[in-house]
């Protein structure tokens, strides 16, 4: 305790930089991060506002919250003569076809006009864009939601339910089911209807529909959905179609799990246990098939280099000259970094010459893992490993810092409750042996909540309560649930947030590698089992 308190006294003031200097750094995010907290304490001059934003990498989230507090609001630019956008409500009869199909299309706007000019427009364009024509007859009657599903025009259907007409459950026909997963918004309609036990009776409608073009998401959760319903064959179409077009491996494998547990056909169970990617279906099918892991590499450099890696943009230059190096350049860098100190950077130069086909495992900074149990050092490497990749100096998008990705307030709220420091500076989190430190009392503390790797992984990425209020849902990780035979990899894909719910899948594999590495005899099947009885004894317990 007292060496790390030293070490943050010693710290405090390191990484503080004016706005002169940071003007000189390319734009990152970490030099948002640091001009964000510039702004925050009232060191940008007025003058220089204007100037400041062409210096930020990406200007939403707190850092243009903060701007648009002090920044001159200033007028916004005349529209174009030629723009559609000059066309209001009382104009748009006027307007050519051109802007009024483009004003039109919106919901928004169309339903704010008379009755007698909707159905006037729905009669002009009733030969040129049915679509549109549909749309405008549907707005024109008393209740919208009512007329498109008698029409069976679920596209329309799909707009006004996103523009906020509140939509009940129905029983669609087959025209209205085909069309409404013709929307644009048909994943993101079907998935919060599966997370949301909600709308039965469409997904049951749903789950006849044999909709050919359906890829990637929307046929995995078309897929989902049939499952549910007992529609198994047409489930595993949905899933051996999601396979075939995904574009990378995970998500592949994903789906071909699910096409094996919706078939039991063992050849798809044969085909993932080939897969190169390490994740937890390839793990498991190679267990179940007693297919033997891949190489897995950890590496074990001699040399330590000096090379200040808790220094957030210098990373972000390293970051920069990665992402322009040609092959050449990378083995030279790989060389380079192949040292102690800087195996994260040796681990996304490796991953980027590889395309990611080497199973590359660190264990950086080893030294500062030594008085934890095999299990936490596991849990610890694996998080970082999902969060930063093992670079110190790591800045997120909502300025998460650090290799374990600490957000500032989950920074100093540890500092205070776990290390009594009430004056944190919260870049001490770019340092890894804080980072570890930190690490260990916040899973510690989410422990005293969840207990399986999995759903501490769901509430470190998304929150404790998060997690606890989605264990108590009975549907969610039941080995009671109607659903029980497809548990508990079912649940995994109902997980509400979509970040949280590839994050524990890819944690576990993470854990399961580490704890092989570290001489622990582990069996992802046991894993797997055990998600359901500890989701049960919660339960139990709440």
């Amino acid at each position: 305790m007292k060496k790390l308190l030293s070490i943050l006294i010693i710290t405090q003031a390191l990484f503080s930089y004016t706005y002169e200097e940071l003007k000189q750094e390319p734009n990152s995010l970490a030099k948002d991060f640091f001009l964000y907290n510039l702004l925050k304490d009232k060191e940008i001059k007025k003058e220089d506002l204007k100037e400041f934003k062409s210096h930020i990498f990406r200007f939403l989230g707190v850092i243009k919250k903060e701007y648009d507090k002090v920044a001159i609001k200033e007028a916004p630019k005349p529209l174009s003569p030629d723009s559609c956008y000059n066309y209001s409500i009382n104009s748009i009869m006027n307007a050519s076809e051109k802007c009024q199909v483009f004003r039109l299309k919106e919901v928004n706007f169309a339903k704010k006009l008379s009755v007698e000019n909707l159905k006037k427009l729905a009669n002009t364009f009733k030969d040129s864009n049915k679509e549109l024509s549909s749309q405008l007859s549907i707005l024109a009657n008393k209740n919208p939601i009512a007329q498109s599903i008698k029409t069976g025009d679920g596209k329309t259907l799909m707009k006004l339910y996103y523009d906020g007409y509140k939509l009940d459950d129905f029983s669609p026909g087959p025209k209205t089911r085909a069309s409404m997963m013709e929307h644009p918004n048909a994943y993101k309609f079907l998935n919060s209807a599966l997370v949301d036990d909600k709308y039965p009776k469409i997904r049951e409608r749903l789950s006849l529909l044999d909709k050919e073009d359906a890829k990637e998401d929307l046929a995995f959760a078309l897929g989902l959905n049939a499952l549910m319903f007992n529609k198994n064959a047409l489930a595993e179409k949905y899933f051996l179609r999601a396979s075939k077009t995904y574009k990378y491996k995970r998500p592949r494998d994903n789906a071909l799990f699910f096409a094996y547990l919706a078939s039991n056909k063992t050849r798809h169970l044969d085909t993932l246990a080939n897969s190169e990617d390490l994740n937890i279906y390839s793990i498991l099918a190679k267990e179940l098939t007693n297919t033997p892991l891949p190489k897995i590499i950890t590496p074990n450099p001699t040399k330590t280099i000096d090379y200040p890696i808790d220094d957030a943009l210098v990373q972000a230059r390293f970051m920069i000259e990665l992402k322009n190096a040609n092959k050449e350049k990378l083995e030279q860098m790989k060389e380079q970094f192949d040292a102690k100190n800087t195996q994260g950077q040796y681990l996304v130069i490796s991953d980027k010459l590889s395309n990611f086909k080497d199973n590359i495992y660190p264990i950086p900074f080893p030294e500062e893992l030594s008085n934890y149990s095999i299990e936490q050092k596991a849990l610890i490497l694996a998080i970082a490993k999902q969060e930063s990749r093992f670079l110190p100096a790591s800045v997120s998008t909502s300025y998460a810092l650090g290799m374990m990705q600490f957000m500032p307030f989950v920074a100093t709220h540890t500092a205070k409750v776990d290390f009594n420091d009430n004056n944190f500076d919260v870049t001490n989190m770019f340092k890894p042996e804080i980072a570890y430190k930190f690490a260990n009392a916040h899973l510690n503390t989410l422990k005293k909540g969840v207990n399986h790797p999995v759903f501490i992984a769901y509430a470190y990425n998304g929150g404790l309560g998060f997690t606890q209020r989605m264990l108590k849902k009975d549907y969610m990780f039941n080995s009671d649930s109607k659903y029980k035979k497809y548990e508990p990899f079912l649940s995994m894909e109902l997980v509400p947030y979509l970040e949280s719910r590839l994050y524990g899948k890819k944690v576990l594999a993470n854990y399961y590698i580490y704890l092989k590495i570290l001489g622990k005899d582990v069996k992802m099947s046991d894993f797997i089992r055990d998600l359901n009885k500890q989701s049960d004894a919660l339960k139990v317990r709440n």
